[in-house]
Order: C-alpha cells, then structure tokens, then sequence
C-alpha cells in the first residue's frame, strides 16, 4: 500500500521544501514505512545529480528582444515569461561560479567510527557527500543537521550493508554557512559521531 505523502519525498530530499513543509515530512517519516521506503530510494539522488559534470548541462541564453515602448498593458504570460528568462540567467551564472564548499572531519565516533562530511553550498541549500569508515554493519542511520539557529533537518537515511564503510549522498534547505554541525544518528536515537568545522 502506497502513501499519498510518497510524492512530497524526492523533494524533501532535495531541499526543496520550505522548513515548516520539512518538518510535516519528517514528523509523518517517523510513523510511515511506506515514506521511509521510498525516502532509502530517493537518498542517492542528490549524489548522482552532483556527479553530472557542469559542461554537461546546456542552458540556452535567449536572445534580448527589440525594446519597444508601449502604453498597452502586458499579458500576464509575458511577465512569467520574462521572470522565467530572468531566473534561467542567475541559474547559468550559478552553474559557471564555483560554489563554496568545507570538508569536515571526525574520528571520535562510536565504536571508533571515523566520518568525514564534504559541504557544497547550492541554491536550494547544501549538497552533503559523507563518508563513513568502521561503521558496524547492517546500521540503520540518519543525518541530522543543525543549524546555527536552532533549526534541526533530517537530511538522509540508510541502512548500511554488511561492509564497515558507507558513502552517503544527502541534502539539507540549510545554507552552508548556517549549518553549526553535522550527527550521525541510529534507529535508537543514539548519536553515533558528530561532525563539524572544530572536530578533527
């Protein structure tokens, strides 16, 4: 049986939702396996959308048109239409500028689990590339990133395989200069390693 919430989860984990919408989605995750499923489905897309090279993404510039005074009051598509064009013109200037990124570190975790998180400032939020070395096999965990102002966002599940190591793509609508750390957690709510610009 499917849940009607499934269609709010690719954009949760893209970032995409504002923050009350997010916290709905992790609230009703907790009590939805349905939503869980599809959430462990859902994780690697921000990791196979990173590794998509930038030269490979073609954004068209459309050419300027005449400019043309006129009194008569423009439809309301045309005004969409320039906001749209206005919009793909910060989007290619944001795929040609090279965004900010931090790699943080820790190898205090539980168990002697050793994390190391790569940042990427996007648009949307941050990209989170993490790494996991030592990791008990067959671990259920998430990503939970704080912010600076006291906002809390789950931004990735898994289930680890039978391996000691983990490569986790994940993604949080909390700018990169707003995150204040980074935890690993368990199904039991147990923090496993905490993750931020001070931990080495």
């Amino acid at each position: 049986m499917t849940c009607p919430e499934t269609m709010s989860i690719g954009a949760f984990v893209l970032g995409a939702l504002e923050a009350s919408e997010r916290r709905a989605v992790e609230e009703h995750l907790v009590t939805c396996t349905a939503c869980r499923e599809t959430l462990l489905q859902f994780a690697p897309l921000p990791g196979l959308l990173h590794a998509v090279p930038v030269e490979d993404i073609e954004v068209e510039q459309p050419e300027p048109a005449p400019l043309q005074l006129s009194k008569k009051r423009r439809p309301q598509w045309v005004l969409a239409a320039a906001a749209a064009s206005a919009m793909a013109g910060v989007a290619s200037w944001g795929l040609l500028s090279a965004p900010a990124s931090a790699t943080w570190t820790a190898t205090d975790g539980v168990g002697g689990l050793d994390t190391t998180a790569k940042l990427v400032s996007r648009g949307w939020g941050t990209d989170i590339q993490l790494r996991l070395t030592d990791l008990k096999p067959y671990e259920h965990c998430m990503l939970v990133v704080h912010g600076r102002d006291g906002t809390v966002e789950t931004a990735g599940w898994w289930a680890a395989n039978g391996s000691y190591h983990a490569q986790v793509p994940a993604s949080t609508s909390i700018p990169l200069r707003d995150i204040d750390h980074l935890e690993v957690v368990d199904a039991g709510d147990t923090v496993l390693s905490t993750v931020s610009p001070t931990t080495r």
